[in-house]
């Protein structure tokens, strides 16, 4: 229902009985003040087009109150003209001042019309977001418990069976549905991610978190480096970070082969803390690097099902790194390697600028990264074994 037909004449307000009583006492000065009866006069005019600017009343009340003034007004001015008490071009005033308040009328109702369009627009966009969020969490809900009852069958058959063409055909059956559930897995994780309660933020010492993913990731055969380990700690969900970071080092090793080597280092920088993950594999395009953060957007398309992506770890990266505050940066050159960073604000009680340590150059083993975003190996850096 539009704003005017629900506001008047069904709800009249003060300053509509405000500014009745207030054109009836002027209406009464143009009969008792006859020689300064332009004054009143402009009075009604005048209050009566700053107040539709602020009540846009509907059709029929707008054209009865016109009138009601133009006619008051006119026949008031008439009567004085004809008591030769003022000039006959006064009457004049009535259509001129009744112009200036058709074109307030016609401005506020475009005005109007336009913030209705606007409100609507808005509100069926919040209704399709408000519907995407509830199925893409409704329906990674409804798909977690079929595809884990399926994978626990399909692990069954693999372990019982002495056929190696069903223990073949139920290994591919285990990966897609393991496949299945990381994607519901993150999908539940995007769809949560503008939640209010998205984030348990505590104060966190960075480099435990790095170390930590570390452990968990040098079993897969890279050579894993382990660069700048400065103390930092920030306020964020540890959680949702490891995740973040678990996404950009798996991203790395989706891109690298056997041979290459994956740095992972956190260094402060001003008053932001920096955990970089860098890798020396094939690179990114230039041009694919303005929307590798989109949701289901893949650098490498080609790459086959069995190491490839859904092209949601690096959306979920941006939106963990986002709701902290933080930014979420890459620098790549084809052919050399990828480096990733993720920014975030430091604890107030870090001191910003620490004294830096001199850095070393890097191992002879490891191939000079020509990405902006490099961080040189410092000389407590050190190999992990895998």
């Amino acid at each position: 229902m539009p704003a005017d037909r629900a506001e008047w004449p069904n709800r009249v307000r003060w300053f509509d009985v405000a500014w009745v009583l207030f054109s009836l006492a002027n209406l009464e000065a143009m009969v008792l003040f006859p020689e300064w009866e332009t004054v009143p006069f402009h009075f009604i005019w005048v209050s009566l087009t700053i107040l539709y600017g602020f009540r846009v009343w509907k059709a029929g009340p707008t054209i009865w109150i016109l009138a009601f003034v133009m006619v008051s007004t006119g026949v008031l001015i008439w009567i004085d003209v004809s008591r030769d008490v003022t000039s006959l071009d006064e009457i004049t005033e009535v259509p001129l001042m009744a112009a200036m308040f058709v074109a307030m009328v016609w401005h506020a109702r475009r005005r109007l019309a336009a913030t209705e369009e606007s409100e609507r627009i808005s509100m069926a966009n919040l209704r399709l977001l408000e519907r995407e969020h509830r199925f893409v969490q409704d329906a990674s809900h409804e798909l977690r418990t079929p595809i884990t009852v399926a994978l626990g069958h399909a692990e069954l058959i693999q372990r019982s069976t002495t056929d190696p063409t069903i223990a073949q055909d139920a290994a591919v059956i285990t990966d897609e549905l393991m496949r299945l559930r990381r994607l519901a897995d993150r999908l539940l994780l995007l769809a949560g991610s503008e939640d209010p309660d998205f984030l348990q933020p505590a104060v966190v010492d960075l480099e435990t978190i790095v170390m930590e993913a570390l452990r968990r990731w040098t079993a897969t055969p890279r050579r894993w480096l382990l660069g700048a380990a400065e103390e930092a700690t920030a306020i964020v969900d540890a959680d949702r970070l490891e995740a973040a970071l678990d996404a950009l080092i798996e991203n790395a090793v989706n891109h690298t082969q056997e041979q290459d080597t994956i740095e992972v280092a956190i260094h402060r920088r001003g008053a932001k803390a920096v955990i970089s993950v860098r890798d020396t594999g094939a690179g990114i395009p230039a041009a694919d690097l303005d929307h590798i953060f989109d949701r289901f957007a893949r650098a490498d398309p080609g790459r086959s099902r069995l190491v490839g992506g859904f092209g949601l770890g690096l959306s979920i990266v941006k939106a963990i790194v986002d709701a902290h505050g933080g930014e979420v940066g890459v620098t790549s050159t084809i052919g050399v390697g990828t480096t990733f960073e993720i920014r975030l604000p430091l604890s107030p009680a870090v001191v910003p600028n620490p004294p830096q340590r001199t850095p070393a150059p890097p191992r002879a083993a490891l191939a000079p990264s020509s990405t902006q975003a490099y961080v040189p190996v410092e000389a407590d850096a050190r190999e992990l074994d895998v």
